[in-house]
């Protein structure tokens, strides 16, 4: 059946476009909003003559898709069917209560005239769209019978499952640590395909700052006196938060927006500053030569909170107090993980003497001897300097197209007029050098002194940290006792087309042969859509879970249709910005014949002779998830939560790092790795002269405006975010097209004279990986030779190809991160 029949079918409520545009008039208001209102009193009340078909309830409910979505909802219902959504209400912190356009429209996808009925087996070639109904014991039984015939022939590895980010709940998503479907994975033994998205950014806070969470609570921003937002989009990608900005620059705080392009937060901030694509790494470089120029950096926080004192020898090893005739001893990390404890060593400038640089009275910087007890040393301070010294912002000006003057004016805000508190998020990762970014701007902050105290850190979002008894729900033993025999090897997504191809991974037998796709929608949000569609098709069985008839989905062999997030009970873990678990009361019932992910999951388990270890209720497993240290002195347990809905993550921390005192082992940041460890390997060379000093730069791969593919592809492509969806999730939802009609290609208005493109003319975009087809606007806002897509569009709603196709697949040399925005094109007006 296709998905035009799917929709001819659906019905069985009464609840069309026509019934619901009524309860979505809030919608045009708070559409045209930048933050989102945690006033719906847009929202006209129920009257008595709206209730007399039943009394209204109210759940409670949350968004429950990453990037930084999370708001708790309250889930209005009346005679069974889900009416509206308003913005449910945080006690210890209302400043948290708001609901945006997409949450407004919740219903809307509960309701889709394109939400999958039942499951459906592939009739036609894959893509087609072509399925028929069977029913759920046959669907089941298709798929259980297949991977045991792959287990059976190959070992269970040759079963990879996909799980996504688009459902953040414990018992129903993926990707929450210590979910129900982990522990599938774990029971199975099968495969994990790695999404490998923005993870520069965690990458390099973790190696810098250490495992933790490096965020001041957003109620905390209001105590800075420059805030800059850098390289992120929060007006639209994180409205729920985003008045926490302007509350602080409404108490004072100056508020500059770093940005390739003028946007609403740019139109907010007292100070726009362009930069060219994938540049801002040199910014931060030039902006450090002139505060070391003026002597402004913070000598006393480098000293005492950096590991800028640490001495490395000639091999490029720090010293180490085994290497001054100590003995190593062990101790527990971050972690839990018992590691070896050798001391790095500095120079005490006090005693004169190389001792451990904790038993140090003053660190030395500089002035250190180049020997000590036979080892020719310098200190990682010098290291720093000289890297620093090599940029000056004339340079940095030719290369960011930032002036001379506004990098030194930089440099005084962060050298002189803190604290200053930097709002970053996600919007470099989209680069093949965004960790050489991202690790240029931490280095400006660090060095500056702009974090672990109030009004001066990160922006972005915070996590459960510690909340979980995650390793638990995971490795919990089955009803007979017997131990999850545990998780195959995970695959990287660059390397995934290669292996299905050639049935090998690094020169060795891979036989992977059965997919499994649950919360995600691959097709379209994975880098490079051409190659991905072709591994589709050369998987011999491919499952996907899913609501509607995404385009993963069309691929499919096997549909099962997944219920909506209101539709089933379940816990949301997982949401930054909003550091809440929220409780997802069951609004109502499943539509159709789909089912909860959790049911699915637990179904599946028991066809393949595994149901004794899913022998639990979904109130068990929550409650083992909530079996930790820190939920038990927070009070918080299931019966709790289902009494007030929501709990904090009580140990988050207001300032990160407070006092200057990391996660690091040594208490410390990083500036210097002295081994070199890739996130991922796939085989690939990596020139460790790169990596050593976290403070290198290199230009991107095709963003570069230098880069040699610029001749023949002479524009650079972002995709940036949308208000009215959350990736691909609402595509579906009719009515918020009224807002975003349709994929366009915005363009400088110099670029669309030179190449006689006209607002609303068709244009197609094009390099030798794919194209897609746009319609054309011209905004002033847009920086020459860029293009900026509003992306989240199905292949089918663009007029020809996808934003999906232009994009490479390959990855940084030491850092698994998707390049969505590294994208050189030509333009062709049709």
């Amino acid at each position: 059946m296709t998905d035009n029949a799917i929709a001819r079918s659906h019905g069985q409520r009464g609840f069309t476009r026509r019934s619901f545009i009524k309860g979505a008039a809030a919608l045009t208001a708070a559409g045209a909003l930048t933050s989102c209102s945690a006033n719906t009193g847009g929202l006209t009340p129920a009257t008595a003559e709206a209730t007399k078909a039943g009394q209204e309830k109210i759940y409670s409910g949350a968004c429950r898709s990453q990037c930084v979505q999370g708001c708790y909802l309250n889930v209005h219902v009346r005679d069974g069917q889900i009416v509206r959504t308003t913005a449910g209400h945080f006690p210890e912190n209302p400043e948290y209560d708001r609901i945006c356009p997409k949450g407004l429209a919740q219903p809307g996808r509960v309701y889709s005239a394109n939400r999958l009925k039942y499951p459906m087996r592939r009739v036609g070639e894959r893509g087609t769209g072509e399925f028929e109904r069977i029913s759920w014991d046959e669907a089941i039984k298709e798929i259980t019978d297949k991977w045991k015939e792959s287990i059976d022939k190959y070992g269970p590895e040759s079963i990879a499952f996909f799980l996504g980010s688009g459902n953040t709940a414990l018992l129903s998503g993926g990707t929450a640590d210590g979910s129900v479907m982990q522990r599938l994975q774990k029971v199975l033994g099968v495969c994990s395909v790695l999404p490998d998205r923005d993870i520069a950014f965690q990458d390099r806070m973790a190696k810098m700052f250490g495992p933790a969470s490096a965020f001041n609570d957003p109620t905390e921003w209001c105590n800075a006196k420059n805030i800059v937002i850098w390289g992120t989009n929060p007006a639209v990608s994180v409205k729920q938060a985003v008045h926490f900005y302007f509350d602080a620059k409404e108490a004072g705080a100056k508020l500059t927006t770093i940005d390739i392009q003028y946007n609403t937060n740019a139109a907010k901030s007292d100070w726009f500053v362009p930069v060219h694509p994938a540049t801002d790494g040199v910014l931060a470089l030039g902006a450090l030569r002139e505060i070391f120029d003026q002597g402004w950096q913070d000598t006393e926080f480098i000293r005492n909170s950096t590991d800028a004192p640490f001495l490395i020898k000639d091999d490029g090893k720090f010293l180490r107090m085994s290497d001054l005739g100590v003995a190593p001893t062990t101790a527990k990390n971050a972690m839990g993980k018992e590691v070896t404890v050798d001391p790095e060593v500095v120079w005490d400038e006090s005693t004169q003497t190389a001792v451990a640089y904790s038993d140090a009275v003053k660190p030395a910087l500089e002035n250190v001897p180049d020997e000590v007890r036979g080892f020719k040393v310098r200190p990682v301070y010098s290291l720093i300097v000289n890297r620093i010294y090599e940029w000056t912002p004339e340079r940095a000006s030719e290369i960011t197209g930032v002036p001379v003057e506004d990098i030194k004016r930089i440099a005084r805000m962060y050298g002189q007029e803190g604290p200053v508190s930097t709002g970053m998020n996600q919007g470099l990762n989209h680069y093949f050098n965004a960790i050489y970014s991202y690790e240029c701007i931490f280095a400006l902050i660090l060095l500056t002194g702009n974090i672990g105290k109030s009004g001066a850190g990160l922006i972005s979002g915070g996590g459960m940290f510690g909340i979980s008894n995650a390793a638990g729900c995971i490795n919990q033993p089955s009803s007979k006792g017997e131990k999850p025999q545990g998780a195959g090897r995970d695959i990287n997504w660059t390397a995934l087309y290669d292996m299905v191809h050639n049935q090998s991974f690094k020169g060795e037998p891979f036989p992977l042969k059965c997919f499994y796709a649950s919360c995600t929608n691959i097709a379209s949000n994975q880098t490079e859509q051409n190659e991905t569609i072709k591994m589709l098709k050369e998987f011999d069985f491919v499952v996907v879970e899913e609501m509607t008839m995404s385009d993963t989905a069309l691929y499919a062999d096997i549909l099962l249709p997944a219920c909506h997030w209101f539709e089933c009970e379940d816990l949301r873990v997982r949401a930054y910005n909003v550091p809440y678990l929220v409780y997802n009361e069951k609004a109502a019932e499943p539509l159709y014949e789909s089912k909860q992910d959790f049911e699915i999951y637990k179904m599946l388990a028991e066809a393949m002779d595994y149901g004794d270890f899913f022998d639990f209720t979904g109130d068990d497993y929550i409650s083992l998830w909530l079996d930790s240290p820190v939920a038990k002195r927070a009070g918080v347990t299931l019966e709790s939560l289902k009494e007030t809905k929501v709990a904090r993550h009580h140990e988050d921390k207001a300032i990160a790092f407070e006092g200057g005192v990391f996660a690091d082992m040594t208490k410390r940041a990083r500036f210097y790795q002295e081994t070199i460890v890739p996130d991922y390997d796939i085989g690939q060379e990596i020139d460790e002269s790169k990596e050593h000093l976290m403070l290198y730069w290199e230009p991107a791969r095709e963003a570069n405006l230098d880069a040699p593919i610029r001749e023949k592809y002479p524009f650079t492509v972002l995709g940036e975010h949308m208000r009215t969806r959350n990736h691909t999730q609402w595509w579906d939802v009719d009515y918020m097209k009224e807002f975003e009609k349709q994929p366009i290609a915005r363009f400088n208005p110099d670029d669309a004279a030179d190449l006689g493109i006209k607002e609303g003319d068709t244009v197609r975009l094009y390099n030798d990986r794919g194209s897609v087809t746009l319609i054309a606007v011209i905004n002033a806002g847009q920086q020459p030779k860029t293009i900026n897509c509003p992306r989240s569009f199905l292949t089918r709603e663009h007029i020809d190809g996808d934003l999906a196709t232009i994009s490479f697949n390959d990855y940084n040399q030491v850092c698994r991160n998707q390049c969505y925005f590294d994208q050189a094109v030509a333009v062709e007006k049709l």
